[in-house]
């Protein structure tokens, strides 16, 4: 049922809510989710009917029926001049999207086999849209779709994204999502699970846990640096040492949810890019910057020596605790 509502809410944005008189011959048949010609029977009640025929709704751009044909041709053999119409704003592949939704839900409801017909087609003008999403659209089982998909011989029904029925992209492999959300953490350390889920396109749960295992795979990092240097590792030990401390130092809330523990986050993983990146960014210093770039180094040693010496001050430890 919800789904249902926001489905109605998306087509209400793109439909005008006001309702405007066009001549009936300004007007024509569009595009339609049917396969067979109604019937005359059902033309003939509505042109019988003393009432007003309720408005159609047309695309503007083109004055073609979204929904509604029926209605026209009543309107016309009754010899109205004049017939209500509500505009659609959109391209002709988001009113065909319109037209299977309005048609799936009122008194004369598609068949199976229109239904399945449509998904097919929407499958081809909106691939990137979710099985679930074009199942809502067409009153079809979130299975049929995935079934039509699965046979499609066009590559584009095979997006590695789609997008739900919340709007949200999502990547069709967790695995995908789950690399996206480590190295955004990994780069920022300070970023928020929300943040993070939003930009790598998974739920914050995911986030949560991709969190949880780096602060595992962090933990036995640090335990193993803690003695002397071993492996492909051993010449240059710092770099893996100063990933498994941040990595370690950004799960601390004490740091995450103040602003001078981001701001030391912040100065750990520059510290850590640069140490990383070291012999690009050497090999990239201009010759004439490197005198003055050696002296800034130098001091930012020095400051960072003071630094650790001054976190081993028994009184500011004392204090701290």
């Amino acid at each position: 049922m919800a789904v249902e509502v926001r489905m109605r809410e998306r087509i209400q944005v793109a439909q005008s809510r006001e309702v405007t008189f066009v001549d009936v011959c300004s007007v024509v048949v569009g595009s339609s989710p049917r396969s067979t010609v109604a019937g005359t029977g059902r033309i003939q009640q509505l042109a019988d009917s003393v009432e007003v025929i309720p408005p159609i709704l047309v695309q503007r751009s083109t004055m073609r029926v979204v929904d509604g044909a029926q209605r026209l041709a009543a309107a016309r053999l009754r010899g109205d001049r004049q017939i209500a119409v509500t505009f659609f704003d959109g391209s002709d592949d988001d009113a065909f999207v319109a037209a299977v939704h309005v048609n799936v839900r009122h008194g004369m409801p598609l068949t199976g086999p229109e239904r399945a017909a449509a998904a097919r087609r929407i499958l081809s003008s909106h691939p990137e849209r979710s099985d679930r999403w074009i199942a809502s659209v067409c009153g079809v089982a979130p299975r049929t779709v995935a079934t039509l998909r699965r046979c499609s011989p066009d590559d584009r029904a095979h997006p590695n994204i789609r997008v739900g029925r919340d709007g949200r992209q999502r990547p069709l492999s967790a695995a995908d999502g789950r690399r996206r959300a480590a190295e955004l953490m990994r780069r920022r350390p300070e970023a928020s699970l929300r943040e993070v889920a939003r930009e790598a396109g998974i739920s914050v749960g995911t986030a949560f846990d991709v969190r949880r295992q780096l602060a595992t795979v962090a933990t036995v990092a640090w335990e193993g640096t803690a003695g002397a240097p071993s492996g492909p590792d051993a010449a240059d030990p710092l770099g893996p040492v100063l990933r498994a401390g941040l990595e370690r130092l950004a799960n601390d809330p004490s740091l995450r949810y103040t602003e001078r523990g981001r701001a030391l986050l912040g100065l750990v993983s520059a510290t850590l890019v640069l140490v990383e990146q070291s012999d690009a960014v050497a090999d990239a210093t201009p010759g004439h910057c490197r005198d003055v770039l050696r002296n800034v180094g130098e001091a930012c040693a020095r400051a960072w020596h003071e630094f650790t010496d001054r976190l081993g001050d028994t009184d500011l430890t004392e204090r701290a605790a």
